[in-house]
């Protein structure tokens, strides 16, 4: 089994120093998550996975403490980008109607403009053409493209947030390196 090992030398060197909650409820460290992301990112999902914490023996006892503080922020962290994603499709939704209606808008003024017969209502008409397609440009990369990179992320979170975690006493563990 793929496992991400994780060096600490202490509890508090494992949370976010700036955060004021009781250990269960702090955020991790923002390199330590960034680099768990990473990590969980390269092995495939098909994997069992597991977080090994190395650390000096008196760390043994925390290891319930550790593995709630890790599941709890992986929990919040996928909590908000399924809000996120609910928001961006609800925002692309409007961009949408809003897109179809500057398309429907450039095609009759295109239509319009044919029936004038100037030597630059061909151009203009081209032109009004283009702007209308590129109005559809982002609702249809928020709603196709950006889902597909939010669900991805979103199932980094969803491992970590049920990653089995344990802890390996090492006798002179260096503060916070990683390997893989």
């Amino acid at each position: 089994m793929p496992a991400i090992e994780m060096r600490i030398d202490s509890l508090p060197q494992l949370f976010d120093s700036l955060d004021p909650a009781p250990f269960h409820d702090r955020a991790l460290d923002r390199e330590a998550e960034a680099w768990l992301r990473e990590s969980v990112d390269e092995v495939p999902s098909r994997e069992p996975l597991e977080l090994v914490v190395r650390g000096p023996e008196a760390l043994r006892g925390s290891l319930p403490e550790i593995e709630t503080a890790v599941h709890a922020h992986f929990r919040r962290a996928l909590e908000h980008e399924e809000w996120k994603l609910r928001r961006r499709m609800r925002i692309g939704r409007l961009a949408l109607l809003i897109g179809l209606a500057v398309l429907a808008v450039t095609l009759l003024a295109r239509h319009l403009l044919h029936s004038v017969h100037t030597p630059g209502a061909d151009v203009l008409g081209e032109g009004l053409l283009i702007v209308g397609w590129v109005g559809l440009w982002r609702p249809a990369e928020m709603l196709l493209f950006e889902r597909l990179e939010n669900s991805a992320d979103r199932a980094v979170l969803r491992r970590l947030s049920r990653i089995p975690v344990r802890f390996q006493a090492q006798v002179d563990a260096p503060a916070m390196t990683a390997a893989r």
